[in-house]
């Protein structure tokens, strides 16, 4: 790194801990992203949200804070990662758990973004992709269940592509997911 940046990080960093440690910290204010906050009565603080003039604006707030779907799918991707997981481990009732919680989060999704519905109900939920899972989950048969995820995989990709936003087929998730350790004798 350029010693000039190195010096200008000591130095902002330096001033920050001096202004905490001298019960001085930066002044509240909003962010220069959001300029239709500075119409709020009341100074910037941490009650970022109960500070707002109105129900109104507490919703938008709301809204902007929730996200669309990148914030459901960081959790479906977590969820599908912890699937993994559990089938790597022959843990059906964690499957099914984490399972379940993927579904809850791609209708939050579609709920937030209304036009991305269609996809994730007729590729996913209600193609028999979602419930082929569960029903390999629900019967143990470990070969079903591992076939079954590579489905789960393919479909996710898929959606991506049909959505527009298939650079995420990239994401370090499918890699990391990829092989099974392999099945021990019996399962």
């Amino acid at each position: 790194m350029k010693k000039w940046i190195i010096a200008v990080m000591v130095l902002v960093f330096s001033s920050t801990l001096m202004a905490a440690e001298s019960g001085k910290g930066n002044p509240a204010r909003f962010p220069k992203a959001y300029k239709e906050l500075g119409k709020q009565s009341k100074p910037p603080s941490n009650n970022w949200l109960l500070d707002a003039n109105d129900d109104t604006e507490r919703f938008r707030r709301l809204q902007v804070a929730m996200s669309g779907t990148d914030i459901p799918m960081i959790e479906i991707g977590q969820r599908y990662e912890e699937l993994y997981t559990a089938i790597a481990k022959n843990n059906w009732q964690m499957g099914l758990y984490h399972w379940e919680k993927v579904r809850a989060r791609m209708n939050t999704s579609g709920m937030k973004r209304p036009a991305r519905t269609q996809n994730m109900e007729d590729m996913f939920l209600e193609s028999g992709v979602w419930q082929g899972m569960e029903d390999a989950l629900k019967a143990g048969d470990a070969k079903k269940i591992r076939s079954e995820f590579q489905t789960v995989t393919d479909v996710c990709k898929a959606c991506h592509v049909a959505e527009n936003v298939g650079f995420l087929n990239d994401s370090t998730v499918f890699p990391r997911t990829a092989k099974f350790p392999p099945l021990r004798k019996g399962k």
